[in-house]
């Protein structure tokens, strides 16, 4: 700032451009985030997910089943979940740690690896040693005045 005051720039109390993309993607993760009842809109019932599973059969042969469960109560009533715990209680539950492992890199800082070198080289030094050099006087240079 030149002068004290501002000379070039935005102008104080402009506010930011409206960005549409942005806009698009906030309001998608608020409805994939927020809870709503988890209906199918095709036919009305409750929603049912997918989960696949690997399992060996009787002869030692792996096989992939695919599980469905529905996201129902107790009692039989939908869910009131956001779609993103459907999904992740759609993954393995190898798969769901490794997808909260990477979220939480989101919201938690990492930690800087610090090296420090904590060596003192000062020889053999008697004790008298380092009294002398605590009370001698500062050294001044050549053409000090004192």
């Amino acid at each position: 700032m030149a002068k004290g005051y501002k000379t070039g720039g935005r102008q104080k109390g402009t506010p930011n451009r409206n960005n549409p993309i942005k806009g698009i993607l906030i309001a998608h993760s608020e409805e994939y985030f927020s809870k709503r009842v988890q209906i199918d809109v095709v036919t009305g019932e409750p929603r049912e997910i997918q989960r696949a599973r690997l399992t060996q059969d009787p002869e030692g042969n792996v096989c992939k089943v695919i599980d469905s469960i529905p996201l129902t109560t107790p009692d039989g009533f939908p869910l009131n979940i956001s779609d993103f715990e459907a999904d992740m209680l759609a993954l393995s539950p190898a798969d769901r740690v490794a997808a909260e492992l990477k979220i939480l890199e989101f919201h938690t800082p990492r930690m800087k690896s610090q090296d420090i070198n904590m060596e003192v080289n000062m020889g053999p030094r008697t004790i008298e040693d380092t009294l002398k050099a605590l009370c001698s006087e500062p050294e001044t240079e050549e053409g000090e005045d004192e």
